[in-house]
């Protein structure tokens, strides 16, 4: 049966907005993560919260072979970085590491490959606007090179991260599918290079995602960099 049109997001009902994001003097890159450091669903201490610092998750492989798998050609479990979750905030947790960790051996084009197979699918989703999301974190020319010369290593440590009460109301206004999400993270990063000692960023990530039972794994829509409110709310 199709995907009930009303779940659509809020950001395509209102209006479309557009999201001018800036590299700048930090760029933002990928450092391959270990296979096998997926989550599962949500632990029993989380579904409610609206900010969790270290969300845990537990894998429920029959769940997910019952969910369907909507994305024409390709699951969203094909991803190795974010791939196979259920959980909306170890999702969340994932893409922000992914999108703000990297070293100077960071594949960029593979990382946004994989990202893309995590793409959420229509109604939800619109995989060439996030194509466009990714291109905000993807280094080239001398912002790359730097990267490499001067050997920069980011990572990442997640400080807050929770479901957008002010999304959660857009989507219930529109009768969006339960399963649909705007998720915010912050975060901050270290940076260190052979030429300067270490520095510590604050960062931000507004996420729109869907989960099960919207989808049978999550996908993300759409990466803003600021909140889900701030970066919608004017459409």
């Amino acid at each position: 049966m199709a995907p009930d049109r009303r779940a659509r997001w809020p950001w395509i009902a209102f209006g479309a907005l557009t999201v001018v994001g800036v590299i700048g003097a930090v760029t933002l890159v990928l450092s391959p993560r270990p296979a096998g450091t997926r989550t599962g669903a949500d632990s029993p201490n989380t579904p409610t919260e609206q900010h969790v610092a270290n969300p845990t998750a537990a894998a429920t492989t029959s769940e997910a072979q019952a969910m369907p798998v909507l994305l024409p050609g390709s699951s969203p479990a094909d991803s190795v970085l974010v791939g196979g979750q259920t959980s909306r905030l170890a999702f969340a947790r994932l893409l922000a590491q992914a999108l703000f960790a990297y070293g100077p051996s960071t594949d960029f084009a593979a990382r946004n490959t994989d990202l893309l197979l995590a793409a959420a699918p229509a109604p939800w989703g619109d995989p060439a606007a996030l194509q466009q999301d990714l291109a905000r974190y993807t280094p080239t020319g001398v912002a790359l090179d730097s990267i490499r010369k001067q050997m920069t290593v980011v990572t990442v440590d997640v400080t807050e991260i929770g479901v957008s009460a002010w999304a959660g109301a857009k989507l219930k206004a529109i009768g969006a599918k339960t399963g649909t999400y705007g998720i915010d993270v912050a975060a901050v990063q270290t940076i260190t290079s052979r030429a300067a000692a270490a520095v510590k960023v604050p960062v931000q990530l507004g996420l729109t995602v869907a989960c099960p039972p919207a989808t049978g794994f999550c996908t993300v829509d759409r990466i803003f960099p600021q909140t889900v409110q701030n970066a919608l709310a004017a459409g």
